[in-house]
């Protein structure tokens, strides 16, 4: 193997990244579920620092490794299965730490795949934490799902944008402050990586109302033959009702009804929302655990 060369990452290298990730997804889980559009969208976030935020590892002029800080939650690290072994990972844990400090973050994080065991072995040798649990879901959909049962006084309906782009964000920010240490993204970041992310349509983003009022939301990814629920939430003062489940349904109505047959979102133990995306019938097909250490 030839020098590694070390330098921040670019536009022209969405295609590379991707293919690191999605090559680690399948080597640790079986299946990828990240693409090149979450690339582009989170790298058009207002607060993303290409090279503050991002690392890439070359071997021979091939990208083999990467760090890419997304703040303020986390740093994703992944190394190509025939580069491991190399000290890659442990040079890219200094790194995250680093760009971390740069943006001003207390903690750093990363989120490790549970078969991954290298990974795990690594962080907690160098003091991290399993701070809670996360998992991607799925539901395989072999008929046309029942229409949403909508209480009295609520619907769904479909996103307009410069009408509903505050409404949605504060109703999203409001149900998910509700998490242990969740930390909130500012308006323009959320903005880029939903709103502008390559492929957005305005269908895509699900709207329950009562009235004039946002109860609830939920946005789908249309990721090739697969529905991705990107962000469902449901605002406190409208819990209770089944708006929750109602989301899911459309969502899993609009998957069929465009040709996919598997449902799928990521969730962790924060939110309290397991039980109900087993009650619908999803059931766990990765999980993970997201590691922090004070710095």
């Amino acid at each position: 193997m030839s020098a590694l060369a070390r330098a921040p990452l670019g536009p022209d290298d969405v295609a590379a990244l991707t293919a690191v990730w999605q090559a680690c997804e399948i080597h640790d889980d079986g299946s990828p579920d990240f693409d090149e559009a979450d690339v582009v969208a989170f790298s058009q976030r207002p607060s993303f620092d290409p090279a503050r935020d991002t690392l890439g590892i070359r071997d021979g002029g091939e990208l083999v490794a990467f760090g890419v800080l997304i703040v303020p939650r986390i740093a994703f690290v992944h190394v190509l299965p025939a580069h491991r072994g190399r000290g890659i990972g442990t040079e890219l844990l200094a790194w995250s730490e680093g760009a971390a400090r740069a943006a001003g973050l207390d903690v750093a994080a990363q989120e490790v795949s549970d078969n991954d065991r290298g990974a795990i072995a690594l962080l907690e040798a160098h003091g991290y934490e399993r701070r809670w649990d996360a998992w991607a879901f799925e539901i395989a959909l072999e008929r046309e799902p029942p229409a949403p049962v909508m209480p009295d006084g609520y619907a769904i309906r479909d996103f307009v944008r410069g009408q509903d782009d505050r409404a949605v964000y504060e109703t999203i920010q409001r149900a998910f402050a509700e998490w242990p240490d969740y930390q909130a993204s500012p308006f323009g970041d959320w903005a880029a990586t939903t709103l502008d992310r390559p492929g957005f349509a305005p269908h895509q983003l699900a709207m329950c109302v009562r009235g004039e009022e946002v109860a609830g939301t939920l946005l789908l990814v249309e990721a090739g033959d697969e529905g991705w629920i990107d962000q469902v939430a449901v605002a406190r003062e409208h819990r209770g009702h089944g708006l929750g489940r109602a989301l899911l349904m459309h969502a899993f109505g609009q998957t069929w009804r465009r040709g996919g047959r598997t449902c799928a979102l990521g969730t962790d133990s924060r939110t309290g929302a397991r039980s109900l995306y087993e009650h619908v019938g999803m059931h766990v097909r990765k999980s993970f655990g997201e590691y922090h250490r004070a710095l």
